[in-house]
């Protein structure tokens, strides 16, 4: 469109122009309608995804390890726990919504409104000043016909009067003089309206090449900005939605990725581990020839009655000659019987499977043994904390607990002697086919199939696993990819040590929330950081009740423990 056709030419189209000005400004106010509609659906479909994802995920059960491994189970369940941030974030869409486009759009429509009540003000003055002018003009226009009637008929009468010969002199001069005053009125009257006249033209003009095309550029930018300023609150509406689109295109490709892991033939690996009970195979069934049946003859009983088949048994047929008990069922004779309890060593499991539960049980243990060493280690350092600075707390405290700590450890010490014992003798049935601790690296997964749960098991796990370095003092850092302790028969790990170690490094907590140093802290022990007063520290780790908070510097430089106690923490997830 040309942009320089004026808006003068609508001089005469105020109405029309104030109705079309009028439904622009409801167009905003649709879009705020429907921004706001739009804003609640997001919110509840959020909500819905969520309680679909939380309706149709799969838990876990402790007792199926098996179900608990394979791929096909990670794969559904990250996809369906892949849905819950697309759901977050068509709530963050919902937010934008409330905070970028509904209130710019409200505060639009209220300028707008105003703007366009004060032209119609301005116009309706202009209009008044004219339309008074004008008046004024009619008015000395109506006086001015009044006084030309007034002076045409004393005009007349003194015309009549002067042939008249009958009327005195008097009366003549009389008339002569009331001409001459209504001659003077009409004159007087005249130059008014002329006056007025020229005044309602200066004025008429002044409205017409001034006044109301100044008017109508107001009436033209208002136009202009509300016309922009629609388009700016329709690209935030959709901004509102593709400034998400490409974390939902993130989330789509992670459940791609998950998905493609699924692999059958590693599923079908962890089906057999997990499943085979190394009993070795039955023998071949052996011939029982039982003669010719005249044998029977002889073999009668003293009081004449056939010794053939007495209620299930066979008579003659073994060597104390009281027959033949009834044959065991299938899964009695390859498994064993069903009747037995287990009283907590896994004795009624086949050997295979008992030894990968024992296996795990030690797993378990160890990583109980070593997260107390870590909290009684955590005490220690809060007990000499409080020794050096008796305001902190009372060292007493701590005694209790570290002497609590080393019960348990003790504890867990002799049931992890318990365990290996039962795996050794489980491991002398099994022979070659026995599981070892320093095997699988205490994982109750054998080898071939422990990559399988260890690449699906996420950036959460290999977290956790540096956090417990950490808490260890710094320990060794070559572990396996997974966490688990490296096999001296896996090539894998012989080739790929350094490679795993990169990966090891580059994992970041993540943040969990922030807090603020309300003491100084000089950090000299392993595994802690010096922070000063009133720092602000982002938060990666919670304290897991040893009385130390494992932070971040907030510009990423370094991270470590402080005492809980020095800090003043807020959790992302609104837990202060």
């Amino acid at each position: 469109m040309n942009d320089t056709v004026s808006w003068q030419e609508l001089w005469d189209q105020q109405h029309a122009l104030n109705e079309y000005t009028g439904k622009g400004i409801e167009v905003i106010e649709r879009l705020v309608s429907y921004a706001k509609e739009r804003a609640a659906i997001e919110l509840e479909y959020g909500k819905n995804m969520k309680a679909l994802s939380k309706k149709y995920a799969i838990k876990q059960q402790k007792e199926n390890e098996l179900w608990n491994t394979i791929t096909l189970v990670k794969g559904f369940q990250e996809y369906i726990a892949g849905t819950i941030p697309i759901a977050a974030q068509r709530e963050v869409v919902a937010e934008n919504l409330k905070n970028n486009v509904i209130p710019f759009a409200t505060q639009k429509i209220a300028e707008y409104r105003a703007a366009k009540k004060q032209l119609e003000v301005d116009y309706a003055n202009l209009s008044k000043q004219l339309q008074g002018v004008v008046n004024e003009m009619n008015k000395a226009h109506k006086d001015y016909g009044k006084s030309f009637k007034e002076t045409e008929a004393a005009m007349l009468k003194y015309a009549k009067a002067e042939k008249n010969m009958e009327i005195s002199r008097l009366e003549l001069e009389k008339t002569k003089n009331n001409y001459m005053v209504k001659s003077g009125s009409l004159e007087e009257s005249k130059q008014t309206y002329a006056a007025h006249t020229s005044k309602a033209n200066i004025e008429q003009d002044a409205y017409f090449d001034k006044k109301l095309p100044q008017l109508l550029d107001n009436y033209k930018q208002l136009h202009t900005n509300r016309v922009l300023d629609t388009v700016e609150i329709l690209n935030k509406c959709v901004e509102a939605e593709s400034s998400v689109n490409s974390i939902i295109a993130s989330c789509h490709n992670d459940m791609r990725r998950d998905i493609a892991a699924i692999d059958p033939v590693r599923d079908a690996a962890l089906v057999v581990e997990n499943m085979k009970t190394g009993h070795p195979r039955p023998a071949s069934f052996i011939f029982e020839d039982l003669g010719h049946p005249q044998s029977f003859l002889s073999a009668a009983s003293p009081d004449g009655n056939d010794a053939t088949l007495k209620k299930g048994t066979l008579v003659g047929r073994n060597k104390d000659n009281k027959g033949v008990a009834r044959k065991q069922s299938m899964h009695q004779k390859f498994f064993g019987g069903s009747d037995k309890k287990d009283t907590g060593d896994y004795g009624t499991l086949p050997p295979q499977q008992r030894a990968r539960k024992i296996l795990g049980k030690i797993h378990d243990l160890e990583k109980d043994k070593d997260r107390a060493i870590q909290s009684r280690e955590g005490v220690s350092k809060m007990r000499d904390a409080y020794r050096a600075n008796s305001k902190l707390g009372d060292p007493a405290v701590c005694e209790a607990q570290i002497e609590e700590y080393t019960k348990e450890i003790d504890t867990l010490g002799q049931q992890l002697q318990k365990f290996r014992t039962m795996l050794d003798d489980v491991n002398a049935q099994l022979g070659s086919g026995g599981l070892s601790t320093t095997s699988i690296g205490g994982s109750d997964t054998p080898p071939s199939v422990r990559s399988v749960s260890s690449a699906s098991s996420g950036v959460t796990t290999r977290v956790n696993k540096i956090n417990d370095a950490l808490r260890a003092g710094g320990g060794e850092r070559r572990e396996s990819y997974s966490g688990s302790g490296e096999s001296d028969n896996d090539p894998a790990a012989a080739t790929n040590g350094k490679e795993r170690d990169e990966v090891y490094d580059e994992l970041t907590p993540p943040v969990l929330g922030e807090a603020t140093a309300q003491f100084a802290f000089d950090g000299e022990q392993d595994g802690t950081i010096r922070m000063e007063a009133h720092e602000r520290l982002w938060l990666i780790e919670k304290d897991e009740g040893d009385g130390w908070t494992r932070v971040r510097k907030e510009n990423n430089s370094a991270d470590g423990f402080v005492p809980s106690s020095y800090l003043k923490m807020t959790w992302f997830d609104g837990k202060i």
